[in-house]
């Protein structure tokens, strides 16, 4: 079998992948072959050989496949070498640059090996042709049917790439069509929330970044309605999470159909949506919106099997002039829902500079209050429990005091609530334990006292969740050598109430431990007599507010000997708190209460003036 004679392939490409593909079949075709990653070491390679044929990739660096192919014609010793241009189809618009300086033809990537190797063979054929010739007299009329029979069989390869071009060219531009497609999608799904179709978040900052640059020039003034569902928590508690997510559906709609020309309205997430109003805010003029939107809300909302009825509230910013970012249009919106929250729920209100100064007054009360827990800022009073048959101090009720730098000493009512709200309840709680249990240590080591009052702590709800409780007070008490009965833990009735179901078990650790359990409060969180007995309590504390109806005929009297009665009958003892005069002291007596507190006796004191009652008891002999 005759085989090819061994040709000389010189391959020139910058991109090793396209080399290494071209070099693997044309070696395996039985070519040789010499390979050059750029221009100039191809002219510098064909000073030292000469190949039979040039592949030659046009894009490369420092010098491209024109340039070299240039240099190539140029010189006599190299100007025969067939040259086949390398390309991407998006270059077969240099076609005729490359043929004229010499190029005998293109081959185009991704390379097809059949196609190169029939182009490179085809050449090869034409350029022994050509020097057949010229080194011999052959017969003229049969190399012109040869050559004839190359060309056309090129003329068939170049006709089939021309089809293939065309289908390429319709199959790159279906892909693009495709691609932008896709893009459109990911820029809607950029700037889109998915479940309801308004805009997201993502577009509302830049949005509103857009509006408060046309502020500071003067173009345009907008304002901001922050709408929020009432209690939207409930439908999701109470119908599911699909339910949850029909209504905002229909919610968004309804939003939508209030708008007026020009109006924008984005979900912020959940069940918060922000419309931006075209110009300043006029509650004579634009009151007409928020009446539309209530009027919507006023209708029930069908969603699936279900006829739900939902109201909203909106705070409204009026105006963005004056804004920096964004985010401080969302904390001024936030803060006017809040009080539209406050004063009811389902209602509008405006924010003023008033509202601004006292939410950025709680903001920095928030922020002192953590660094004041962290560096225990706090202190306790103690406000004495006396025996009210012998006058005799029997105890205390500590309370927590806020030593705040700047304002001095904070009273509960002002951070409590706080505390509470941001989480930082449980952690006070703690401090409360601690601050309790090293003055009962030093007033026994500083005290030859024959008895100790018990002390009350104040405990929350959200305390008496975490079973870690009851590991905590055992190391603290350890750590201060207090004795279990020194302590008397106090929990208000309307957390008693939510701590009921999820907490007994910790109670019932905490009382095994020698811990005594007071419910403060009683009678104000509506709980049923009949269950008092289901709870390990040593003591029950009534209201003040009883007490304070014990002498003006309004019923307070029967009120607290039914309480003190059933209290007897679960071996509680009973304290009265708030008794201010000697004849609502009288009267409990009259009624078997057996421990009362009260400016009556004395007010909170802090640590050295409780100190003083300890050391003359006589102090409550009057």
């Amino acid at each position: 079998m005759n085989k090819e004679p061994l040709y000389l392939i010189l391959i020139v490409d910058d991109n090793p992948n396209n080399i290494r593909v071209v070099f693997n079949f044309l070696k395996k075709s039985n070519f040789r072959v010499l390979v050059s990653t750029g221009g100039e070491d191809a002219l510098r390679k064909t000073k030292e050989v000469t190949p039979d044929l040039i592949l030659l990739d046009i894009m490369m660096p420092k010098i491209d496949g024109f340039e070299v192919c240039r240099r190539l014609k140029d010189n006599p010793e190299t100007r025969e070498i067939p040259v086949i241009f390398m390309t991407a189809l998006a270059e077969i618009e240099n076609k005729v640059e490359g043929f004229a300086l010499g190029a005998v033809d293109y081959v185009t990537k991704p390379l097809q090996q059949e196609e190169v190797l029939s182009r490179v063979r085809l050449h090869l054929k034409l350029h022994d042709l050509n020097r057949s010739l010229q080194e011999k007299n052959h017969n003229l009329s049969e190399e012109i049917a040869a050559r004839l029979a190359v060309e056309a069989e090129l003329k068939q390869l170049n006709k089939k790439l021309d089809i293939r071009v065309q289908e390429r060219t319709q199959e790159l531009s279906q892909a693009i069509k495709e691609l932008h497609i896709r893009e459109e999608k990911l820029r809607h799904q950029a700037t889109h929330d998915s479940l309801t179709g308004l805009f997201n978040r993502a577009w509302l900052m830049k949005f509103l970044s857009e509006k408060i640059a046309d502020s500071r020039l003067k173009k345009e003034e907008n304002s901001i309605l922050f709408v929020d569902l009432d209690r939207f928590k409930n439908i999701n508690d109470r119908f599911g999470h699909l339910t949850g997510d029909g209504l905002l559906k229909v919610v968004a709609f309804r939003l939508r159909k209030c708008l007026k020309s020009r109006a924008e309205i984005a979900r912020l997430g959940g069940d918060e949506f922000l419309i931006v109003v075209p110009g300043k805010w006029d509650t004579n003029k634009q009151s007409s919106l928020i009446a539309d939107i209530f009027e919507q809300f006023k209708k029930p909302f069908n969603v699936g099997k279900y006829q739900l009825f939902v109201r909203v509230s909106i705070g409204i910013v009026p105006a963005i002039d004056g804004y920096l970012k964004p985010t401080d249009i969302l904390r001024d919106a936030d803060i006017a829902i809040y009080q539209a929250k406050q004063m009811g729920r389902g209602c509008s209100v405006v924010l003023t500079p008033e509202m601004r100064a006292a939410a950025w007054e709680r903001i920095q009360l928030e922020s002192d209050l953590r660094q004041g827990i962290e560096e225990e800022q706090f202190c306790l009073y103690y406000q004495p429990i006396v025996s009210l048959s012998t006058r005799k101090l029997t105890g205390f009720e500590a309370l927590i005091r806020w030593q705040h730098p700047r304002l001095g000493i904070v009273s509960p009512g002002v951070f409590i609530d706080i505390a509470q709200e941001i989480g930082l309840i449980s952690a006070l709680d703690c401090l409360a334990f601690k601050l309790a249990c090293q003055q009962i240590e030093k007033w026994r080591r500083e005290l030859d006292l024959k008895e100790f009052p018990v002390v009350n702590i104040n405990c929350s709800a959200q305390r008496l969740q975490q079973p870690e409780i009851v590991a905590q007070v055992r190391a603290v008490m350890g750590k201060y050598e207090i004795e279990t009965s020194a302590i008397k833990l106090e929990v208000t009735e309307s957390d008693f109430l939510k701590t009921a179901h999820q907490a007994i078990e910790i109670l019932r650790q905490l009382h095994d431990l020698g811990i005594k359990l007071c419910i403060d409060d009683f009678g104000t969180g509506h709980s049923s007599l009949s269950r008092l007995h289901n709870f390990p309590l040593d003591t029950l504390k009534i209201d003040r507010s009883f007490v304070t109806r014990l002498t003006d005929n309004r019923g307070g009297e029967e009120i607290i000997k039914t309480i003190i009665s059933l209290a007897h009958r679960l071996n509680m003892d009973v304290v009265a708190e708030g008794i201010e005069t000697r004849e609502q002291l009288d009267k409990l007596i009259e009624l078997n209460c057996e421990f009362g507190q009260g400016y009556l006796f004395s007010q909170p004191l802090p640590g050295r003036e409780a100190t003083q009652f300890l050391i003359e008891p006589s102090l409550f002999a009057h």
